[in-house]
């Protein structure tokens, strides 16, 4: 069994990943974390906390080609997260 870990995400990043990383661990919209961020920077404590994570939080792992096309069609909606989990656990199973 593995354990979930708190990383930067190398697919979902518009500045640093780290919104992404985020809403990887948790299982949510990283749209979501990200509006998050700017209520938070509006109420002045967001650009701060957003740095510290970047500097504090490692890069994620590397992704295949494969499973960031099914990471970009389940943010579209496209797929489910049970479609999308089974197609990371399928692609991780060695050949």
């Amino acid at each position: 069994m593995t354990t979930a870990r708190l990383t930067r995400s190398e697919t979902d990043h518009k500045i640093g990943g780290v919104c992404g990383g985020i809403a990887a661990y948790f299982g949510i919209d990283a749209t979501l974390v990200r509006v998050g961020f700017v209520i938070a920077a509006v109420m002045g404590w967001g650009i701060l906390a957003y740095i510290i994570l970047w500097i504090a939080l490692p890069n994620g792992p590397p992704s295949t080609p494969a499973i960031r096309l099914a990471e970009e069609r389940f943010a579209r909606g496209e797929i489910s997260a049970e479609d999308l989990a089974r197609i990371r656990a399928d692609l991780a199973r060695p050949a």
